[in-house]
């Protein structure tokens, strides 16, 4: 059987929940997406259907979240969240309540974050059910928790990047209030674990309104809480300034090279030494990987700076790595000077004109001609190999050649 859209395989579930005399709709971010005209790529649906008679429409499907009510139905080529319409009830860990009581689809909007995550749209007839005001938030552009700003936030405190990653990625005003509660409860970011936190980042940071999320979590009070830190202001005040470096970053800029931005903006020295990679990674709970991309980028950027005065081996060196284009662009959005820009950009043409090979020589050639593997053995590879990068031997033999002259400066060996 052919697999549907994404959006035709939704609404046949809704229409057979509907046809078997339950409720049921879209739900959430589907429906605030479609109302501004954004893509679209997940469909939740809500439904007054028990989990036991989701299953029982469809007897493929599992249960992901049986204490909330959540089922897992993959339908012609499509997995799609279809949840009971409920209340939750108290937050005992500030992120997730200890129970729920399924209800209807006004109690169910009542208990979601944003105005604009409470609306429901019926794909049969079209028709949106607003109990929370978010179509008029949404042609307002404002994100406004659904009410007291402090109870939401005090029942799931990751709410408040959410908040932040909304508002940036919609480009929403915050509501006064909303804002408000913000401020007064980003302490309470430091309950969350660091690994829902690091998660939150990786959405926001890769996200062409990165500078927009930046300058939220700062003026808020939340990037300090973010990366574990007492200050991380750029500038007495508090205030981020107009331009930040991360703002300059090409719009597909990655994780870590964003991260790397934000690490110069608001971080007193750059590079950073070992206890803070080490800090940072604890504060987002980085992988190996990223950690060490991070870590190499913020180590390479002033050596790239200095490339009029380094030796041009260094320079090979460094555009010989898969993250060079990264580096390169994190210093662009660094020095915001198209002069300097052009001339390192020709520089690096004239650089790159040339293939960068392995090494002609190996450590292996050393201990064969006779070298001591002590503490100069490392000196001489990386001497050698700058020297071929600079074209000053031609092949293999020459590089030989050189390094016996080298290691054995008088003639010895």
């Amino acid at each position: 059987m052919q697999d549907l859209s994404p959006l035709a395989s939704a609404t046949s579930v809704v229409q057979k929940l509907q046809q078997a005399g339950y409720a049921a709709c879209f739900a959430g971010g589907s429906v605030r997406d479609q109302l501004l005209g954004r893509p679209v790529k997940d469909y939740d649906i809500a439904t007054s259907a028990l989990p036991a008679q989701v299953l029982k429409i469809f007897p493929k499907a599992r249960r992901v979240g049986a204490a909330f009510g959540v089922v897992l139905v993959n339908f012609r080529g499509h997995a799609m969240e279809v949840a009971t319409f409920r209340t939750d009830g108290e937050y005992a860990d500030g992120r997730r309540p200890k129970e729920v009581q399924f209800a209807d689809a006004r109690a169910d909007a009542q208990r979601r974050d944003f105005t604009c995550n409470g609306l429901f749209l019926d794909p049969l007839t079209g028709q949106i059910m607003d109990y929370v005001g978010g179509r008029q938030d949404i042609d307002g552009k404002m994100l406004r928790a659904i009410g007291d700003p402090m109870q939401r936030f005090k029942e799931d405190h990751l709410r408040m990047l959410r908040a932040v990653r909304f508002a940036s990625r919609l480009e929403f005003t915050i509501h006064p209030d909303t804002w408000a509660a913000i401020q007064a409860m980003a302490d309470n970011l430091k309950l969350i674990s660091r690994e829902r936190i690091g998660q939150e980042m990786r959405f926001m940071l890769p996200h062409r309104t990165r500078g927009r999320a930046v300058r939220l979590l700062a003026e808020s009070g939340l990037l300090a809480k973010v990366l574990a830190k007492d200050t991380v202001a750029p500038q007495p005040g508090g205030r981020p300034p107009d331009s930040l470096v991360i703002d300059r970053l090409p719009e597909s800029a990655g994780f870590a090279v964003s991260l790397a931005a934000l690490i110069h903006d608001f971080y007193a020295v750059f590079p950073l030494s070992k206890n803070a990679v080490d800090q940072l990674q604890s504060a987002l709970a980085l992988s190996g990987q990223e950690r060490a991309d991070v870590s190499w980028l913020a180590d390479k950027l002033p050596l790239l700076r200095d490339w009029r005065i380094v030796r041009p081996a260094a320079v090979k060196r460094l555009m010989a790595d898969h993250r060079f284009g990264e580096l390169a662009a994190l210093l662009h959005a660094v020095l915001n000077d198209p002069e300097q820009h052009r001339a390192l950009e020709s520089q690096l043409k004239i650089l790159g004109a040339d293939p960068i090979a392995p090494p002609f020589v190996t450590g292996d050639d050393l201990l064969a001609m006779g070298a001591s593997a002590g503490p100069n053995f490392r000196r001489w590879l990386d001497e050698l190999y700058d020297r071929q990068l600079e074209n000053q031997f031609a092949d293999r033999a020459g590089a030989l050649a050189a390094a016996r002259r080298l290691v054995f400066p008088g003639g010895g060996g």
